[in-house]
């Protein structure tokens, strides 16, 4: 079956809502449809549960905020779960590092666990995560 990109890949899973409403509202869905690859370390919704409404709402009216939280779950390059375990940092588009670590067998973004790993799209792979990232 030919892999879909991460957009539609993210958008089919239904896993990513607030992701992909910040992708929108950041210009940023052309980009991740058609350039890559990218590895995104993708938080699912229920990441966003505990975080006020008022909260998201801020995030989504400062932009440059919006895009510094965002920027640091996407590395550029294609990045599986045995690429992750020979690495102890990635660099972020947004030019920061995350660590990562591995124990008990689970990969560690800086201290969330990868929760769905290396789902396939045509220009990168996705990593799910049950937290949200932040620099």
């Amino acid at each position: 079956m030919e892999s879909k990109d991460l957009i539609q890949t993210a958008k089919d899973m239904g896993e990513f809502t607030t992701l992909l409403k910040a992708a929108k509202a950041l210009d940023l869905m052309e980009k991740y449809s058609t350039e890559g690859p990218f590895t995104i370390f993708a938080p699912v919704e229920s990441a966003f549960e505990p975080i006020p409404d008022s909260v998201i709402d801020d995030a989504f009216e400062d932009l440059d905020y919006l895009r510094d939280i965002i920027s640091y779950h996407i590395v550029e390059g294609k990045y599986s779960t045995e690429d992750l375990r020979e690495n102890t940092t990635l660099t972020t588009t947004g030019g920061n590092k995350l660590r990562l670590r591995e124990n008990e067998g689970k990969i560690f973004v800086e201290n969330t666990p990868i929760l769905k790993p290396d789902i396939e799209c045509s220009n990168g792979i996705i990593h799910s995560i049950g937290d949200i990232l932040v620099p």
